[in-house]
């Protein structure tokens, strides 16, 4: 877990954030997905159990949400309501925040290599390890470059993307505020990656290793940011078997 990394900001962006005590963003990767079915983008049933171990988890401890951010897909909006859910009524959707898409990606991966998509899969659902095994080469290829073609999000304007909702945030936030940012592992890796210099290889490495359903801490004000704690799973280790709850998909 990393604490307390800290990033200079450009003064003239932030110049609108108000004088005074640091705010906080905590970056929520979704619950876990469903992976394997015909529709990945909803949560499963033990996702809507992980983010909800998460709200009891900061309504437990007094820790108030004075705002909540999503991206749009459908598991990062379920995230979104279920921690809203009863204390939080402000919830907005922000672009930003949007996971890359990675079908798109692999399907120029296999324009490229010759390899199709059905490897992945044989006669019944993908295999979790091969899936990653792909996804890994597939970011590599994505983020020299390989992969830039019409209609592909590069991975400089998706870093540009999520860096643009991490600016949006703060200028709104004000100071002394705690505001939620549901979305996913590849956004959570290119806003630590774009808080701390990060090499573009590095910080998609770093997404691959991001919970679901962790807390990703931001402290800042209009001069600076320190990136406070890293995929903290708080709520599902205080459960009766962790194991069973901390999930990468």
């Amino acid at each position: 877990m990393l604490r307390g990394v800290q990033s200079p900001l450009n003064a003239n962006r932030y110049r609108e954030c108000p004088e005074g005590p640091l705010s906080t963003l905590h970056l929520i990767r979704h619950g876990q997905a469903s992976f394997g079915t015909d529709d990945y983008d909803r949560l499963s049933k033990l996702g809507k159990q992980q983010v909800a171990h998460l709200r009891d988890h900061y309504l437990r401890t007094g820790q108030r949400l004075d705002a909540i951010y999503t991206g749009r897909l459908k598991r990062q909006r379920a995230t979104a309501t279920i921690l809203a859910s009863p204390a939080v009524s402000d919830v907005k959707d922000h672009p930003g925040f949007d996971e890359y898409d990675a079908h798109t990606l692999f399907l120029a991966h296999a324009d490229l290599t010759g390899v199709p998509l059905s490897t992945l899969r044989g006669s019944g659902p993908p295999d979790a390890r091969e899936f990653q095994r792909r996804l890994e080469e597939v970011g590599r290829q994505w983020v020299a470059g390989a992969l830039d073609r019409p209609g592909i999000e590069t991975w400089k304007a998706f870093k540009s993307r999520v860096a643009g909702g991490l600016e949006h945030v703060m200028r709104e936030s004000g100071r002394s505020k705690d505001v939620a940012i549901c979305t996913s592992a590849g956004a959570i890796g290119a806003a630590v990656g774009h808080i701390l210099g990060l090499t573009d290889e590095a910080s998609l490495r770093l997404s691959w290793t991001v919970f679901n359903s962790s807390i990703t801490r931001i402290r800042f004000d209009q001069t600076r940011c320190s990136l406070e704690v890293f995929n903290a799973v708080p709520h599902l280790e205080a459960q009766i078997d962790p194991r069973m709850l901390i999930t990468y998909r």
